[in-house]
């Protein structure tokens, strides 16, 4: 059966058979019930006398070097070590590295071509399982040109959502990323996914996804899309609250489409307590409004001047004049010409109320004319844009609730998506009471599986 036997201290009841009982020949065979089946070492006895196998270190085989590894495992072309485990881990390692050499390593797979370093490799369970106890890191991956980790899944070789990447954590965070001089955290799709997608699945107050930065823009967005119905930056209220919010200034630098606006205020006769609220001024055209207060001189005439600017920027001019005071004949005696335009009075010194209108003529207002009249895009036939004052039924966010749907935990996916895409209907808060207690039981089974480890 082996050229070579050892029992010690009693014969575990195991024998080297294969799947269907028949007697498999091995070189060396050592048995043990209850501690160490075959021990080998190599080097000088350490400092301090003899090695001590610790109570954890009970294994089939134990291999241990002073100055040199313990063990190594070379194939030309099959696996140099290969580890097998019906319940437990199939290749362990541990280092207690005293002097906290950042080169020492329980593991180290080291590949001189295009092969791998390290292969792990799981049915349902984990390939790899890197864990830290204390501030250490549990996986560490660095390369120089290439890919330090890479993560793949592939939805053919099991059920669920497949993840090529899950990052854990119950209070720091799940995943991190720095770069010194590119992109933190990439994120790329081929499909109709999101290629990176936030959600903020809790009764606590926080964000989907939160952007931030000390110089520069804290959220960026970038669309090639020639679609109107499309946008860089999309934000949609599905449960009746702001589509987006901005505490601050606001830049635009091209054309806003909107179905109202306004301002609103803190009262001015009582802003703690009250808010005051104005609409725009809305017009089929880009009008431009100027205005002001004049009186007519003795000869019943007076002069406007308008801004530098006024004809440069303006066409189709029209005049308002109202009498303050007493009633009195108004007239344009001359039409605005080198950004003047003149008022005539009877009775003379008549003060007059003025207001000019004008059409913009710039380059940007005639390269971008408003379609007061349009048909809507195919995006947008059939629907309407405010479907609750016509008495019609908002269709459903199907892409927003699927999204969130999908990151969900399993027991709870349907009932999310049924409940999202009702937004406001009872049940809500309990679906997020669940979602939160099943990642605590994630988190709690997963110390104790390091523990056991």
């Amino acid at each position: 059966m082996a050229n070579v036997t050892g029992f010690d201290p009693a014969v575990s009841g195991q024998e080297p058979k294969d799947e269907v009982g028949n007697t498999v020949p091995v070189g060396v065979w050592g048995d043990s019930n209850t501690d160490v089946g075959v021990f080998g070492t190599s080097g000088a006895v350490p400092p301090g006398g003899n090695i001590v196998i610790a109570s954890m270190l009970k294994a089939g085989v134990i291999g241990h070097g002073t100055d040199r590894p313990g063990m190594i495992g070379h194939s030309e072309t099959a696996c140099g070590v290969c580890g097998f485990s019906e319940k437990f881990s199939g290749v362990y390692a541990y280092s207690t590295n005293p002097d906290s050499d950042p080169t020492v390593a329980s593991i180290f797979g080291l590949t001189g071509g295009t092969g791998i370093g390290v292969l792990g490799s799981s049915g349902d369970g984990e390939g790899v399982v890197g864990e830290a106890a204390g501030t250490g890191t549990g996986v560490r991956g660095s390369a120089s040109a290439g890919t330090a980790v890479l993560g793949e899944g592939f939805a053919d070789q099991g059920d669920g959502t497949p993840y090529g990447v899950i990052g854990l954590s119950d209070k720091g965070v799940g995943i991190h990323g720095e770069s010194q001089t590119s992109n933190a955290i990439e994120g790329v799709t081929y499909g109709d996914g999101h290629a990176v997608q936030g959600v903020h699945f809790s009764a606590e107050s926080g964000a989907g996804v939160f952007g931030e930065s000390v110089v520069g823009n804290g959220v960026e967005g970038f669309t090639f899309s020639r679609d109107p119905s499309t946008g860089a930056v999309r934000g949609q209220s599905v449960g009746g609250g702001n589509a987006g919010l901005f505490i601050g200034n606001v830049k635009v630098t091209g054309s806003i489409s909107k179905g109202g606006g306004g301002f609103r205020i803190d009262h001015p006769d009582d802003p703690k307590k009250m808010a005051l609220s104005h609409s725009f001024v809305e017009s089929p055209e880009m009008m431009n409004v100027y205005s002001g207060t004049v009186k007519t001189d003795k000869r019943g005439k007076a002069r406007v001047s308008l801004p530098k600017y006024f004809e440069t920027l303006n066409r189709d001019f029209r005049y308002q004049l109202t009498a303050i005071g007493q009633f009195a004949q108004l007239m344009v005696s001359k039409e605005i010409r080198n950004n003047e335009f003149t008022i005539e009075s009877d009775p003379p010194k008549v003060k007059v109320c003025w207001q000019v209108t004008g059409v913009r003529r710039d380059a940007w207002a005639e390269a971008n004319r408003i379609p007061v009249e349009e048909e809507k895009p195919a995006g947008e036939k059939g629907n309407y844009l405010h479907p609750e004052l016509f008495k019609k039924k908002a269709s459903p966010a199907s892409r927003p609730v699927a999204a969130i749907a999908a990151v969900l935990p399993d027991q709870i996916r349907h009932r999310a998506a049924e409940v999202l895409a009702q937004p406001g209907q009872p049940g809500f808060g309990d679906v997020v009471d669940e979602a939160s207690k099943i990642f605590a039981k994630r988190v709690t089974e997963r110390r104790k599986s390091a523990r056991r480890k």
